[in-house]
């Protein structure tokens, strides 16, 4: 299958790894760097893409971070050098789309760090599902099953600022004034 695409070698695609996590601001596992990347061009594949990542480990040019769970990552002060050395060999628009796919994960990655929602069982039956939005607001809801609670939870992670608004906008509203209600829901 032909690929388009700038990068069309190893060693873009290294290059284009080391100029994408350099906007990352901490560790990032394999997936969230490779996430940032394959929004940037489609001139390379998931294997290309894994030898690529593999070799610059290998050569220390990207170091594991310290700690247990999933292998995290950053870039060493080697690929640091490398990257400064050879950021314009990628195309203009490939380091561009590099840069705006790491905002988007940074930005996603700290909604999801402020947006919350687990359950804890109730007894003798029912679940208690916890949400919220750090500094901003919670909400507290009973649900009758697992499916229940585990469908409050992802709805609200899902859409948190929607929930939100609309629960501001119910709560603020003027129920008193009659006219002011119609305007509303016409």
């Amino acid at each position: 299958m032909a690929r388009y695409g700038f990068i069309k070698t190893k060693d873009d695609v290294k290059f284009l790894i080391l100029y994408a996590m350099g906007y990352l601001p901490e560790a990032a596992d394999f997936e969230t760097v490779l996430d940032v990347c394959t929004w940037c061009d489609d001139g390379f594949g998931w294997f290309e893409f894994k030898e690529a990542f593999d070799e610059l480990v290998g050569t220390g040019h990207l170091t594991r971070a310290a700690g247990e769970g999933e292998a995290r990552y950053t870039v060493s002060d080697k690929g640091r050098e490398a990257l400064l050395a050879f950021a314009n060999r990628l195309p203009y628009t490939v380091r561009e789309s590099a840069q705006r796919s790491a905002l988007r994960v940074v930005r996603k990655a700290r909604r999801d760090a402020v947006i919350s929602a687990e359950s804890e069982a109730l007894e003798p039956d029912g679940f208690l599902v916890k949400m919220a939005i750090d500094q901003v607001f919670s909400l507290e809801m009973h649900a009758v099953s697992p499916e229940q609670a585990a469908l409050l939870e992802r709805t609200f992670k899902a859409h948190a600022e929607e929930i939100y608004q609309t629960i501001l906008h119910a709560m603020t509203r003027d129920y008193d004034n009659p006219s002011q209600l119609e305007a509303q829901n016409p």
